[in-house]
């Protein structure tokens, strides 16, 4: 235990590995690209008509799910926090309820369990209710799909993270969200002063809530920046110094780099239509990336996600093995510019897509 961040369970020494942000190469040096159409509105509506198909496909396995879940209500329970969160704590940055499971819950269990409730995350208790380990998404493609295992014959226990890195409810925020970025952890579980499970933060929630504060407060001194431009124009007044100097701030803030400042100039990891889930994930875990590009005659098609293998692969039961990618991908996904900002791009993924991999880089 260190400062406000101890370990879920004590008495161990495994820790969560660092996360790569990097992309993976792929074969050759031509990046895939999108299919360009000559009728654009023809392409248009049957992109729409793609997504909405797959839209739905997703809904009826989560209804499903969460159906076949409420005939095993000792399957999970939620952690509950109702105390007040003090401010510039983690609790002020809202963690969720996490979801709780048991070692014994078998691997297609808990991928059931996630994609009936949304989350890519789960965490593991022991027979006292505190963390054992934490299990995610990325887990599922790496250790389980990618490495060949059936997910029906293995438990959360074999391949979780053991001892996962805690917060505490008074760790401040700013030292959570330190750790997260220099451990590369997406998911941070929080416990109180009992050691009893608080809820688990997720980074890019934090971030979406970060930026809307931002824009709500650049919103505000915008309209009062141009009250006051209107003032001057009246009557020849001066602008305040303070009011023009904090607008420039935020909007500066706000602006931020691109993102062709975090591209390292290596071509994403990419995939044909006929290639296999086992396979995907397989090419994740070797390249260290969660999401793989699904190319048809060189042109990118779709993309396949690590949240792709749990919702539309391993809950529905379907064997990763004799599974390819077309059926279960998300069909033409949207390409950004590389001088969009990155605070641009991932207010586009979250508010069209609600996940973290639909938007792709333009890098033409």
């Amino acid at each position: 235990m260190s400062g406000n961040t101890l370990r879920g369970t004590p008495g161990r020494n495994q820790a969560r590995g660092n996360v790569p942000f990097a992309n993976s190469p792929a074969a050759g040096s031509n990046i895939p690209r999108p299919v360009l159409d000559t009728q654009p509105s023809e392409t248009s509506s049957s992109v729409s008509a793609s997504r909405q198909k797959q839209s739905k496909r997703d809904e009826a396995i989560r209804r499903k799910m969460e159906n076949d879940l409420s005939k095993k209500k000792h399957l999970t329970s939620r952690a509950r926090h109702t105390r007040k969160a003090p401010p510039g704590t983690v609790l002020a940055l809202k963690p969720s309820q996490a979801l709780q499971i048991k070692p014994a819950t078998t691997v297609s269990e808990a991928a059931q369990l996630m994609a009936a409730k949304r989350e890519d995350c789960v965490l593991v208790t022991d027979d006292d209710d505190r963390i054992a380990g934490i299990f995610t998404a990325k887990d599922l493609a790496f250790r389980v799909v990618g490495a060949g295992h059936k997910a029906a014959n293995v438990t959360i226990a074999e391949i979780m993270t053991k001892n996962p890195l805690c917060a505490r409810t008074d760790t401040s925020a700013t030292d959570a969200l330190d750790l997260m970025v220099r451990k590369g952890f997406r998911h941070l579980p929080v416990m109180d002063e009992n050691q009893d499970i608080s809820g688990v933060l997720d980074i890019t929630k934090c971030f979406y809530d970060a930026m809307e504060k931002l824009e709500r407060a650049y919103s505000s001194s915008r309209k009062l920046y141009d009250a006051l431009e209107g003032v001057h124009s009246e009557l020849g007044s001066t602008q305040p110094q303070q009011i023009i100097q904090y607008v420039e701030a935020l909007r500066s803030k706000m602006s931020g780099p691109t993102l062709e400042t975090v591209l390292n100039g290596i071509p994403p990891t990419t995939v044909s239509v006929r290639t296999s889930v086992k396979e995907a994930a397989a090419l994740m875990k070797e390249n260290h990336t969660t999401a793989v590009l699904v190319q048809d005659q060189g042109a990118i098609t779709g993309i396949f996600t690590s949240k792709d293998v749990v919702l539309r692969v391993i809950a529905p039961g379907l064997d990763p093995a004799n599974c390819s990618v077309v059926r279960v991908m998300t069909p033409h996904p949207d390409f950004a510019p590389m001088d969009m900002t990155i605070q641009a791009a991932l207010r586009k993924m979250h508010g069209k897509f609600s996940r973290d991999e639909d938007v792709l880089l333009d890098l033409g």
